[in-house]
């Protein structure tokens, strides 16, 4: 998909030079709609290059021709094309390196366009949620157990995916479980958190929950209920009263 997005903004990059340089010309209005397009689809709708892209200054009263700010606003645009391209084969680099190995994959292709536009509101939220939807999917629950008695029918004492090997480790598995949760479930998929280290927190999230996974994986993987793949978009479930 990045592959595709990066050939579509290079040919944008490249018709730029043959736009004619009016603001009311047809093919200006439409490539700078294609350009806005293609960016919400390949960083997300709230990235900074769009904000910055939006926020361009075509024209003006003072200061310079008609076409002096028209090559101005351009220079900006293909500027801000070449820093979209830059950002998405280093993504796609990123992608086929490092977190191959470092989170778990469906976890990761779940949430990857929220991290590559720095949405750490919804990284956080949609990782907590997709933890979840993948725990009931794989073990069988219902759809309507959700929280703490999701992660007890599943790890508890009774469970049929108990973790680790001793009675301290299950134990211990269990409370993690219930701790992302209870802790981190219920504060991200019911609030908008505004914090200065909301990156690191969001990240944190991810990891735990991709160690969960993991595990469970590891431990019980050959047994799973469901071995499709995964749904890009998984339904967040009722709440509990």
């Amino acid at each position: 998909m990045n592959a595709r997005l990066v050939d579509l903004l290079k040919q944008l990059r490249a018709e730029a030079d043959s736009l004619p340089q009016r603001l009311v010309a047809p093919e200006y209005i439409a490539w700078k709609s294609r350009v806005h397009s293609t960016f919400t689809k390949a960083l997300g709708p709230r990235h900074p290059i769009i904000d910055r892209f939006l926020n361009i200054q075509w024209s003006g009263r003072y200061g310079g021709t008609a076409q002096d700010w028209f090559l101005s606003g351009l220079g900006q645009a293909v500027g801000l094309i070449n820093a979209a391209i830059y950002e998405l084969e280093e993504l796609n680099a990123f992608e086929d390196g490092e977190n191959d190995t470092s989170v778990d994959p469906e976890l990761w292709d779940h949430i990857s366009k929220l991290v590559a536009a720095e949405a750490w509101g919804q990284v956080a939220s949609q990782t907590a949620i997709f933890t979840e939807d993948r725990i009931r999917k794989w073990t069988g629950r219902p759809a309507q157990e959700v929280g703490e008695r999701l992660m007890t029918a599943v790890f508890g004492e009774q469970g049929e995916y108990r973790l680790g090997l001793t009675t301290g480790e299950k134990n211990g598995w269990h409370r993690f479980a219930m701790g992302i949760s209870m802790a981190l479930r219920n504060a991200d998929a019911h609030r908008i958190q505004d914090r200065p280290d909301h990156k690191r927190y969001a990240m944190g999230v991810v990891g735990a929950s991709s160690l969960l996974l993991t595990q469970l994986r590891y431990e019980h993987g050959n047994r799973f209920h469901d071995q499709s793949s995964v749904s890009p978009e998984p339904v967040e479930p009722v709440e509990e009263d």
